[in-house]
């Protein structure tokens, strides 16, 4: 028993003096034993600031000359419309660029009473509409109009859902100053 006692710490040692031998040499913290790491992260882009953009007013130009004739055209600082100044000095508001637009007719009467009920049934379903009398070859006739709209689109939006709504047959006009 003695014997055996004297086996297992000799083996105990030599298993101590292996583990201290080789411990160092398996456990050195060299890079032979680290994978290489690569990062899928992108790099960070580079870029430029744009400056700053500097609003300007728009300036509105008159289509004729009506100001050059009559007097001085001035420009308006509280609003960017033009204002013509006429030679007593009166200052007339020039309408015709805010006024343009599109317009969709949707028939024109003999008979006054015949628009008259139309424009009602437009505004009874909420539709701005108004007539306009004006003579041709047929004698006086009283057109119906729908509108005014800035954007064309939005009138060929409404003339599809007039003509279902109310099964007259339209056309897309230009809308004209004072026609109300």
């Amino acid at each position: 028993m003695v014997y055996n006692k004297k086996q297992r710490i000799v083996g105990t040692i030599v298993l101590m003096a292996l583990v201290g031998v080789l411990f160092p040499v398996i456990f050195d913290g060299g890079d032979t034993f680290q994978a290489e790491l690569e990062s899928r992260i992108p790099p960070e882009p580079q870029f430029s600031l744009l400056p700053e953009p500097n609003p300007t007013r728009p300036v509105i130009i008159a289509d004729t000359d009506a100001g050059a004739e009559e007097g001085q055209s001035e420009i308006s600082e509280n609003d960017g419309q033009i204002i013509s100044q006429s030679e007593e000095g009166e200052a007339d508001l020039d309408l015709s660029p805010m006024l343009s637009g599109w317009s969709i007719r949707l028939g024109s009467f003999a008979e006054k009473q015949n628009a008259t009920n139309l424009v009602e049934r437009l505004h009874g379903s909420e539709y701005k509409a108004y007539t306009r009398e004006f003579n041709n070859s047929a004698g006086e006739l009283v057109s119906v109009f729908v509108g005014p709209w800035i954007d064309k689109s939005i009138a060929e939006d409404y003339l599809s859902e007039l003509e279902d709504k109310f099964r007259l047959a339209g056309d897309i006009v230009r809308y004209e100053v004072g026609s109300f």
